[in-house]
């Protein structure tokens, strides 16, 4: 017998400015190509571009779909110090905010949770934030 699942609440960070569910399916009905240039704050793109695939150390591409204010957080309603939020890799940041969102979607209060048959589905991948720390000699 299949059980029922209801899904009350979402949010996203995605590619293209898509930091809503509303913004995401304007998106997809748009036909948005959301890939674009490295953005220089992320890394030098010109200096670590070569054409070989194969060549080590050195990417092949200077294109990707990236979002947009990966440093931005609110640590403080978070209550995290600034100084360790400094050290949260950004997705779990983005985590937090796209969770509290998801449920100011949904109109649930997070208190009300505790002992709740409720679940949270994440979609995440990725460990380029403390891959540049340790090549900076910083641990995450």
């Amino acid at each position: 017998m299949a059980e029922a699942v209801a899904i009350l609440g979402a949010g996203c960070r995605l590619p293209g400015g898509a930091g809503d569910p509303d913004a995401f399916w304007d998106l997809l009905e748009r036909g948005v190509d959301a890939v674009g240039g490295v953005p220089p704050e992320r890394w030098d793109a010109d200096a670590l571009w070569d054409p070989d695939p194969a060549a080590p150390g050195r990417i092949y591409s200077r294109w990707g779909a990236f979002l947009e204010d990966v440093q931005g957080f609110d640590a403080e309603f978070f209550g995290i110090s600034p100084r360790e939020a400094r050290r949260v890799d950004p997705q779990q940041r983005m985590l937090m905010e796209v969770a509290w969102e998801a449920l100011e979607d949904a109109g649930i209060p997070p208190d009300g949770l505790a002992g709740s048959v409720t679940g949270v589905w994440v979609g995440i991948s990725g460990h380029d934030y403390s891959d540049m720390l340790m090549a900076a000699g910083r641990r995450p």
